[in-house]
Formats: C-alpha cells, sequence, structure tokens
C-alpha cells in the first residue's frame, strides 16, 4: 500500500506560509501609524505669538478754570476849564421828523475838549426829536444843518460858557440862552452835577430839552408838589 502520509502534509504547510506571509504584509502596511517601542506620534504643537502688552497712556490734563475777563471800564473824561476859545461846527446834517414847521440848528463845540463830535450830535438829535418833547408841543420839526440855522446849540469849556453867556452870571457851572445861541457847560454834559443819581443820558437830555425850551420862550417853573416830576 502506497505511503501518502509526507505527501499529504505538503499542501499544509504552504498553507501556513501563506497566512504568515499574510500577517507580515499586514504588519507592514499598518507599521507606519505605529511609532518605535510601541509610541504614539506626539501631537505638532502650535505656538502662537503673544499679544504686546498695551502701554500706559498719560492722562489728559484737566484744563484749569477760566477767570472771566473783567469788562473794561470807559476811561473818565475830564473836562478842562478852558479850551482853545475856537467853536467848531460838527458837520452833517439829520432830520427833520414829524409834520411841525422846520426849525434849524447848528451845533458847535469848543475845541480841545475830550468829546466826540458825531456822537453829541446823534444825542442831541435824538432829544430833540423825541416825540416826549418839544416837537409836539410847539408843533416844529428840528433839522441840525452846518450852515446858517434858526438857533446855535454850543458845548463849550466852563470859561468860554462864562464868557458867552455874559451878561448872565454862569459861575463856571451852569448853562444859558443867550438870544439865539443855546450854550451848554460841557462838564455837566460830562459829569451832570453831584447829587444826580439818574443816568447820564437822561441827564443830557434833561440839559438840552430845558435851555432849548429857552430859546423856545419858555421860563422857569417851580416843583408842583414834593416829590412829583420836575418841569423841564
Amino acid at each position: 500500500m502506497p505511503n501518502h502520509s509526507a505527501s499529504s502534509r505538503h499542501p499544509a504547510r504552504w498553507a501556513v506560509g501563506v497566512a504568515v506571509l499574510a500577517v507580515a504584509a499586514l504588519v507592514l502596511i499598518l507599521r507606519p501609524a505605529v511609532g518605535h517601542s510601541g509610541d504614539r506620534a506626539a501631537p505638532a504643537t502650535v505656538t502662537t505669538a503673544p499679544s504686546p502688552t498695551p502701554l500706559p497712556t498719560t492722562p489728559s490734563p484737566t484744563p484749569l478754570p477760566t477767570t472771566p475777563k473783567p469788562t473794561p471800564k470807559p476811561t473818565p473824561v475830564t473836562i478842562p476849564a478852558s479850551g482853545t476859545g475856537q467853536l467848531v461846527t460838527v458837520p452833517g446834517t439829520a432830520g427833520p421828523t414829524g409834520p411841525g414847521t422846520r426849525m434849524t440848528y447848528r451845533l458847535e463845540i469848543e475845541g480841545g475838549l475830550p468829546l466826540d463830535g458825531a456822537a453829541v450830535a446823534a444825542q442831541v438829535q435824538r432829544t430833540l426829536t423825541d416825540p416826549r418833547g418839544w416837537q409836539p408841543i410847539e408843533h416844529v420839526a428840528f433839522v441840525r444843518t452846518p450852515g446858517p440855522a434858526s438857533f446855535e446849540l454850543i458845548l463849550a469849556s466852563p470859561t468860554m460858557v462864562d464868557r458867552l453867556c455874559y451878561p448872565l452870571d454862569t459861575v463856571g457851572e451852569l448853562s444859558c440862552r443867550n438870544g439865539n445861541r443855546v450854550i451848554l457847560n460841557a462838564k455837566r454834559w460830562v459829569d451832570a452835577v453831584p447829587w444826580y443819581r439818574g443816568h447820564l443820558d437822561d441827564y443830557r437830555a434833561y440839559l438840552v430839552n430845558h435851555e432849548v425850551g429857552h430859546r423856545l420862550g419858555h421860563g422857569h417853573k417851580g416843583c408842583p408838589a414834593p416829590g412829583a416830576p420836575a418841569p423841564v
């Protein structure tokens, strides 16, 4: 009987060899994913640059409180005892206002006095044409002119007022009407009188109206009662 034992074991050995090769191949395929000595590959570390620390800011200086500037006071005006002695006509015209008969006047100021002719002219005209003044009472309309006029309205130093008002005695303080001249003491125009407590513009209006009233033929009137409004 033939011996088949040796030849029957050969296929089994071949099958085992194929299995070993298959396992080896599988190990080779999987081995790149496994590190040496069984260590796994360490994950890559991402390094980020640190954010810069902001520099400390210098605080804005607190503004100092501002001190309001005081309102400048007007420069005081002093009228000298004497000017140049020459009268200067203020140029320009003004008026008339109102329906009355035209009454012209020429404004003159003595030379050497610290007065603004244009400002004086404006205030005089404003006073004469005020509806509370002489225009509606006398039915006139005042007109300022640099030429011939119904009367002259003059501002002069105390010394020249005394001379122009003579024979009236104005003692360097008073004003007057002398003929067709209405003569105002520049000292009173600037300083009024020591006992006056009102506004200077109101005193100037009184001064103009009082002396022009004399030119219109009005005399002095006494005070009607204690505390009552004084006649102009």
